[in-house]
């Protein structure tokens, strides 16, 4: 017979919970007056105390530190998929709420997750490298830009030899760590597959090495096509200066994006396109690419150029004639464009970069 049962009355011969009611109990009589919101807390809270019974157990404790040190001595992407496994069974993230600044909340996988002997085979700068970068793929998933597997974010890592970091084919963006990331040189051909040993999609990189040979002073390409950025890039005024943000992306470019870049001629139009100087290059019903001399400067482009998009979208139903342009008033346009110059400008996307190395790649040492 159930606790429940003996709280309320006596056992009952016949087995049946209705019989084992005393309607007289005081017990019951409060249990019935009580409002079902507190029925729920009180349910809740037993079920939690339940569960802390459980992972205060040294039982339970035990077997963590078991199967912990199990996949750390296995080493390589399969231990940090099973740490994230773990990290959501004790406590699963959900998407963030409405207005939130990120589209889903932090990823549990370190960034920085080259250990050991592994530290060996990388530069100081290679190393520092491959955090930034991996950061930059996280708060891309963070922003909810990603495209599933799909799309670049490249970073020249040596200008001597020219090689590039790029994410591995077959990989989400939440997944990138630092040791994960693929070393390529300019024809995309893998001179380091990092810890994964997938390949890279050869095909798609050659928009990002066709814009790293035309321009050597970019380190940095963040190619996104998120429906906001294809829209605006499918209409003939392309990004209108409406917005702060539109300002801050300073000239903006555009390149009739006719597939995969086959051919020399293909890619010398690119360049064209893209020209001396120009950040951010919108390709027609395609997408868009922001890129920079830092990552740091690059994401600071795929920032402000999403949330012009965003607001661009939004504001076109009511019609061109309803828009009021900054494009005529000249004082806003180069009081703007002197915030864009400053290093404060910068800094704020150094050091979101920062806490997201920090939060996912220390904490979760």
């Amino acid at each position: 017979m159930s606790d429940s049962a003996h709280l309320n009355g006596p056992a009952s011969p016949s087995g049946k919970f209705i019989d084992s009611i005393d309607p007289e109990d005081p017990e019951y009589r409060r249990n019935l007056q009580r409002p079902a919101e507190v029925k729920e807390d009180m349910k809740q809270m037993e079920g939690r105390s339940r569960v802390s019974v459980v992972l205060n157990s040294q039982a339970f404790k035990e077997e963590l530190e078991t199967i912990v040190n199990e996949q750390i001595r296995q080493g390589g992407p399969a231990s940090l998929f099973a740490l994230q496994q773990i990290s959501d069974l004790l406590g699963p993230s959900a998407r963030g709420a409405g207005g939130s600044s990120f589209a889903r909340s932090s990823p549990v996988i370190p960034i920085n997750d080259i250990r050991g002997v592994e530290t060996f085979g990388y530069t100081k700068q290679e190393k520092v490298l491959r955090c930034k970068l991996a950061a930059a793929y996280r708060l891309v998933d963070l922003s909810g830009w990603t495209h599933g597997i799909y799309n670049h974010i490249s970073a020249r890592l040596s200008q001597e030899h020219e090689q590039f970091l790029v994410n591995p084919f077959g990989m989400l963006y939440p997944e990138i760590t630092a040791s994960t990331l693929a070393k390529v040189d300019v024809r995309g051909e893998v001179v380091d597959c990092g810890t994964t040993g997938l390949g890279i999609n050869k095909a798609a990189f050659t928009l990002h090495s066709a814009i790293h040979q035309a321009r050597p002073d970019i380190r940095c390409i963040i190619h996104l096509h998120t429906p906001s950025a294809v829209a605006v890039s499918a209409t003939k005024q392309g990004l209108l200066p409406m917005s702060q943000e539109a300002l801050l992306c300073g000239k903006v470019s555009y390149h009739d994006y006719r597939g995969i870049l086959v051919d020399q001629e293909e890619r010398d139009q690119l360049a064209r396109s893209l020209g001396p100087f120009n950040k951010v290059m919108f390709l027609r019903n395609h997408g868009v690419v922001a890129c920079g001399e830092t990552i740091e400067e690059a994401f600071h482009y795929a920032f402000n150029v999403m949330a012009a998009t965003d607001a661009q979208v939004k504001a076109m139903p009511v019609g061109l004639d309803n828009l009021v342009q900054m494009l005529y008033n000249v004082e806003v346009f180069v009081a703007v464009l002197q915030v864009k110059a400053m290093p404060v400008g910068l800094d704020n996307q150094d050091q979101m970069l920062y806490n997201v190395e920090v939060f996912v790649g220390v904490c979760y040492r």
